[in-house]
């Protein structure tokens, strides 16, 4: 199986009706990779989840699903573009120490950036200034330290928190690196 092959896989699991993280996840841990779970058959799949979600697994990709994994693949054939699954050796570390890590990550930009120290700065989309102006300040300070500023590209302290990461880390050093998460695909 391709490596295109694998991750047209993923994004199907992700994309059926009814499975969602961590229904994926207690499908990963009993059957293994996607093409494993999609291979499984009806009856297998129906002792772990209900026979909707079985059915739907079993169901062939419909026109609009291929069309979305088509998209996908696509959009990460570009360098700049990824799609991490559980299984890439790209994954960021600290999220497998979670509870319920997502199954699949999209990714634009360097990469790299998951692995390194960071700190989490996320606020109110309808933040006061006084709060913007603090969570660009804290931005800048640990930018400049060498922290990776982690948000959630929304309005108010998110957009400040990587405005003060990017705009104002000093020339020349380890700073100014920011990484966006998103609750959807890029």
């Amino acid at each position: 199986m391709t490596h295109a092959d694998e991750l047209a896989a993923w994004i199907r699991l992700m994309d059926t009706e009814g499975v969602g993280p961590q229904t994926a996840r207690e499908l990963l841990t009993r059957f293994g990779l996607p093409s494993e779970i999609f291979d499984a058959g009806f009856s297998a799949l129906q002792k772990c989840v209900p026979e909707k979600i079985a059915y739907a697994i079993c169901a062939p990709v419909s026109d609009a699903l291929q069309a979305r994994i088509d998209r996908t693949l696509a959009w990460a054939d570009h360098a700049e573009n990824h799609v991490l699954t559980l299984a890439d050796h790209h994954y960021p570390k600290a999220l497998l120490n979670i509870t319920d890590p997502p199954p699949v990550l999209y990714a634009k930009g360097d990469i790299s950036l998951l692995t390194r120290p960071s700190i989490a700065i996320v606020g109110s989309r309808n933040a006061t200034t006084q709060g913007m102006q603090n969570a660009e300040r804290f931005a800048q300070v640990l930018s400049a330290a060498g922290l990776t500023v982690i948000s959630g590209l929304a309005l108010g302290i998110d957009a400040a928190a990587h405005r003060g990461a990017l705009l104002h880390a000093p020339s020349g050093r380890d700073g100014g690196s920011t990484v966006a998460v998103t609750g959807t695909g890029l």
